[in-house]
Formats: C-alpha cells, sequence, structure tokens
C-alpha cells in the first residue's frame, strides 16, 4: 500500500509529466502555426489589392 508521501510523489511526477509533454507540444506547433499565421496575412494583403 502507498503511504501519503508516496501518492504525493506520485502525483508530483505525473503532474510534471504532463507539464513538460505540454511545452514540448507548444514547442513543436509553434513554427507550423507561425507559418500559417504568414500565409493567412499574405491571403489578406492579396485580398485588399
Amino acid at each position: 500500500m502507498l503511504t501519503i508521501p508516496d501518492l504525493t510523489l506520485l502525483f508530483m511526477v505525473v503532474v510534471s509529466g504532463l507539464a513538460i509533454a505540454f511545452v514540448y507540444m507548444l514547442h513543436e506547433l509553434e513554427p507550423r502555426l507561425a507559418r500559417l499565421r504568414q500565409r493567412g496575412e499574405r491571403v489578406l494583403r492579396d485580398r485588399i489589392r
């Protein structure tokens, strides 16, 4: 049986892992989002002309 300190440590490890995964996901998505943003600006600029 896990004691309270063991459960707390397990919870902290799980939350830390999820936070790291979230930051990594944002790090991987940012270049793609920047390209999409540039493409969208180009389309809007072409429509204005």
